[in-house]
């Protein structure tokens, strides 16, 4: 298996998932341009994946992601071509992760700040531990929020509060993320957290996962389209569903009062 300098992945084929880990822990995970390279190699590779039905993105160490490097920014000699180099690299990856069928799954294991809650909130499920805390950080820095964050968050927690967190600067506990539903659930400290996720993404990986892809689609552009586009979208994804594997296997297993066995295909 192919060694990435700052992230570690962890393959489950039998299970049909994988586990993304950011892996630099000592600068909690903070985004330069290694790791936005290997993140980019990881994601593409995992896409071309038949068996990765559900992806796992989570931290090493006490963070999950702290945002981008500061350090490195601070180096650079012109940080406007900088930035806009390593953030135009990294949309690379934010549009794998949304357009593949494979759903995600951040598992927030800490801090997730910056460009790593824009990491969380591309990702189509969200799980948190008691120590979690969220913040858009980029204002707080001179930079307006990106890598898709004023894309999802908006529409994850409202206007209201997405604002408060990129001028206010203000930082959701664990708690408050659920409130405004940035996270589904908080993982218990009395129950391992990553193994916790794994059991979800376990059920994920076993649904059927086009159908899955053409739903996170059709989610994606139902903030756009007009009623009748988004009809015509829903009609052509229905009849591209009706014609594969796992929709035959739904209707016999229904019929038969079985749980289907869907494939991914």
């Amino acid at each position: 298996m192919v060694q990435y300098q700052t992230i570690e992945l962890d393959l489950f084929k039998s299970e049909g998932y994988a586990i993304i880990y950011l892996n630099r822990p000592k600068q909690l995970n903070a985004l330069n341009n290694q790791l936005c390279d290997d993140f980019y190699a990881v994601i593409e590779k995992l896409a071309k994946i038949e068996f990765i039905r559900c992806v796992i993105i989570t931290g090493k160490g006490n963070a999950f992601c702290a945002g981008g490097d500061l350090i490195e920014f601070r180096q650079s000699e012109t940080p406007g071509n900088f930035l806009h180099d390593l953030a135009a690299n990294f949309h690379r990856s934010i549009k794998i992760l949304k357009s593949m069928n494979a759903p995600s799954i951040a598992a927030i294991n800490g801090p997730c700040f910056g460009v790593g809650l824009s990491i969380a909130c591309a990702c189509d499920l969200r799980y948190c531990t008691n120590y979690a805390r969220f913040s858009v950080a980029f204002t707080s820095v001179g930079l307006s929020p990106d890598s898709s964050l004023t894309y999802h968050l908006p529409k994850i927690v409202g206007l209201k509060i997405a604002m408060e967190m990129a001028i206010l600067n203000r930082v959701l506990s664990s708690e408050e993320a659920v409130k405004c539903d940035l996270v589904s659930q908080i993982i218990d400290d009395d129950k391992p957290f990553l193994e916790e996720v794994k059991k979800i993404a376990i059920k994920v990986s076993q649904g059927p996962t086009v159908a899955f892809g053409s739903t996170k689609y059709l989610f994606s552009r139902a903030f756009t389209n007009d009623l009748n586009d988004h009809l015509d979208e829903e009609l052509k994804h229905v009849s591209m569903n009706a014609a594969t594997e796992d929709f035959q296997e739904g209707v016999n297993a229904f019929f038969q009062k079985n749980k289907p066995n869907f494939k991914g295909k």
